[in-house]
């Protein structure tokens, strides 16, 4: 079953010469492995066909196994007795050096939906480019810190008149006030993400350009609107002014997990609150990109 539901491999040669005819941010010459972002789809497609290879032979193995066709290796009993509990294979998550290669879920479902979620949205990228790209799904990106730097770096470059350094150039945020379907256009600097859920507390969208709420009983993690991602300079961010509230923004984490650890923090972003920071601190609120 799993097999037929398999999404279509990436040939390295095609994804190049298509990233290669892909335009860079607007406002500049940039296009095709000039422009970071291009850049960064393409590790990501490496990465995504990498994943696809090692099931789509993981699964043949077995299923020739049980036909008898092959020897039953420990390696292809392990694959079968997970995928037989509905858990996601060990070798499917983490290479051989236990390092992290795809995505942890507790069930297979829930991880082979997010296999074909994934290749949907890096295809749509690859064959239509950015222009059409209003919102990026933000846990579908296995290096979602890469995501933000290449943003981050093209921002820069749109302001070469300005002479900004990359060095000097910090992320701002802001949550908007719908979520990624309403959207209308791609921002000429920065990027729209969403995909996000907040724990400890929600985003109250009805006020003023939004704020910190509490939560609202029984429900742990609620989803986030879609959030703009642009750099900017400490010195422009002043200029400014945003309003945060009375006391200030609350700085929440937001991690890929709802295991918190600094391996899984992907970025800080500043969320408006008319209550003090730390009464927000004190309810560990903070943001993740999965809520299980």
């Amino acid at each position: 079953e799993l097999l037929a539901k398999m999404p279509p491999d990436f040939v390295e040669e095609i994804f190049r010469a298509q990233i290669v005819k892909l335009k860079g941010p607007p406002q500049t010459p940039d296009k095709g492995f000039a422009a970071p972002l291009n850049i960064f789809l393409f590790q990501e497609l490496q990465r995504l066909q990498n994943i696809i290879a090692i099931v789509r032979s993981g699964l043949i193995s077995v299923v020739m196994a049980i036909d008898g066709t092959v020897v039953m290796t420990t390696d292809l009993l392990e694959d079968l007795g997970s995928i037989f509990d509905a858990r996601v294979p060990r070798r499917w998550t983490n290479d051989a050096s236990g390092a992290e290669i795809s995505w942890l879920m507790p069930n297979l479902g829930g991880w082979f939906t997010g296999l074909t979620e994934r290749q949907i949205m890096l295809n749509t990228w690859l064959e239509t480019g950015r222009q059409v790209m209003k919102s990026y799904w933000l846990t579908g990106f296995t290096n979602a810190q890469g995501f933000l730097t290449g943003m981050r770096q093209e921002v820069t470059r749109q302001h070469k008149r300005d002479q900004w350094a990359l060095d000097d150039v910090i992320s701002h945020t802001e949550v908007l006030a719908f979520d990624h379907e309403r959207i209308k256009e791609v921002p000429e600097e920065g990027q729209n993400i969403h995909g996000l859920f907040i724990e400890g507390g929600r985003w109250n969208r009805s006020a003023d350009g939004g704020r910190l709420d509490e939560s609202e009983p029984k429900k742990l993690f609620v989803g986030m609107p879609a959030i703009y991602v642009t750099a900017t300079t400490a010195k422009d961010l002043k200029g400014k002014g945003i309003d945060y509230g009375p006391f200030g923004p609350y700085n929440s984490a937001v991690y890929k997990y709802p295991k918190r650890n600094d391996r899984y923090l992907i970025f800080r972003l500043l969320l408006k609150t008319d209550l003090h920071p730390y009464h927000w601190k004190l309810r560990g609120v903070c943001l993740m990109a999965q809520t299980e």
